[in-house]
């Protein structure tokens, strides 16, 4: 038996390849598209993921709120509000919590010495710099008396104060008109780059709670959310419980607001992206073996087409194993161009997600696995028709017409 050389095999097969070029790229449109498709799904599940993990990063795996659990033609005005004094009574009343500090957020127009813009203004009782991973950068947060008498003081934001102000250190000192009062910036926070449940501490302006009652800047339509930490992550239920159980008798209907935990809602928003990205993987996957058939296909197609060849080699020795190899290492050959395609084409696709606004994460692991993917989707289908080829026998290939 004659056992061809490795570079002689490899030879053939790139003749073949490019004398058949047409065929093979059509061929591995199938192995393209899957390769694209595969990079695109694992970096959109990675940037979903990201995306998650960056919304809920200022808030650890112990973090609880309270929040209105909004239904159809829900009066706002007539839900029954937070008021500073209830968290008082939920520490009083609740071992298993650290802290908890009330929110209410709003928009208003912001005189930054003469010029106008509306800003996000969110009303604070203290403890949010503590709960919600919030340092202070430069100046000092709010102070127990700021708190009790309304003080006309409030904390910036980075991007806020550096937009307005050239720098956050050079911002602490000035003031701001807001609504028709002023206040004097005493603080700006640490830039966070990251959203707070669906607030920006960086371009957002921080002050008393108090403060925000004495100038009517909460309306009946602003709704508090009450944001706490439990001791750890083993006592949350409890804390969840006992704090349920204060706010029954706090408030006229407690029904109207839901007591939940950031651990839950982090691994639930985690498990939805892990499911849509098997979704897409599982389409990519379809998308691959129509592509894994195409190329089978087509081998049995060239099988035929060279079965004199065949019978040829086999009539000069060649062995089962050395025809085979070339008829799968063509197959993989294929597959690998199509990979090599797709993933070039992952460079040009991954831009242009940005207009879609999807959050993307390219990864040198996705490119990998999408190539593994390509390369033995090819190996697998195109085993079949290589060894058809290597099992027919010389007689009745050479006597083909």
């Amino acid at each position: 038996m004659i056992t061809m050389r490795l570079s002689e095999t490899l030879r053939m097969i790139g003749v073949n390849l490019v004398q058949n070029k047409s065929k093979v790229l059509l061929t591995s449109l199938g192995i393209i598209i899957g390769t694209l498709t595969i990079i695109m799904v694992i970096a959109i599940g990675r940037g979903g993921e990201e995306q998650i993990a960056r919304q809920y990063s200022n808030m650890s795996a112990e973090t609880v709120y309270v929040n209105v659990s909004f239904g159809q033609d829900m009066d706002m005005s007539a839900i029954p509000k937070l008021k500073p004094e209830y968290i008082k009574t939920v520490l009083e009343e609740n071992p298993y919590l650290k802290g908890m500090y009330l929110r209410s957020t709003t928009s208003k127009e912001a005189f930054f010495g003469r010029e106008k813009k509306y800003i996000n203004v969110a009303a604070v009782t203290n403890g949010y710099v503590e709960i919600s991973n919030l340092p202070i950068a430069f100046g000092a947060d709010f102070s127990d008396t700021d708190q009790e008498e309304g003080q006309q003081v409030v904390v910036l934001g980075s991007d806020i104060a550096k937009e307005n102000f050239g720098s956050a250190e050079e911002a602490v000192g000035q003031s701001i008109r807001i609504d028709g009062h002023s206040y004097e910036i005493i603080g700006v926070l640490k830039k966070k780059s990251e959203g707070l449940q669906g607030l920006s501490p960086d371009s957002t302006v921080f002050m008393p709670y108090q403060t925000a009652l004495d100038n009517e800047l909460l309306d009946d339509f602003t709704i508090p959310q009450a944001v706490g930490l439990a001791q750890n992550t083993g006592v949350i239920e409890k804390a969840k419980a006992r704090l349920k159980s204060t706010l029954d008798y706090l408030l006229d209907d407690s029904t109207m607001y839901a007591v939940e935990d950031a651990g839950s809602r982090i691994d639930a928003a985690l498990e939805s992206a892990r499911t849509m990205k098997m979704l897409l993987i599982s389409v990519a996957a379809i998308v691959f073996i129509v592509g894994g058939i195409g190329i089978m296909n087509v081998l049995f197609v060239s099988v035929k087409e060279r079965t004199r060849e065949i019978g040829i080699l086999k009539a000069i020795g060649t062995s089962k194993f050395d025809i085979l190899m070339q008829f799968l290492l063509e197959s993989m050959g294929i597959g690998l161009f199509g990979g090599i395609i797709g993933v070039a084409l992952s460079y040009a696709a991954m831009p242009l997600m940005k207009i879609t606004e999807i959050a993307v994460s390219p990864s040198v692991g996705g490119q990998v696995a999408a190539m593994v993917f390509a390369v033995s989707t090819a190996a697998i289908f195109g085993f079949y028709p290589a060894y058809k080829a290597s099992v027919l026998k010389p007689i009745d290939a050479l006597n083909y017409e």
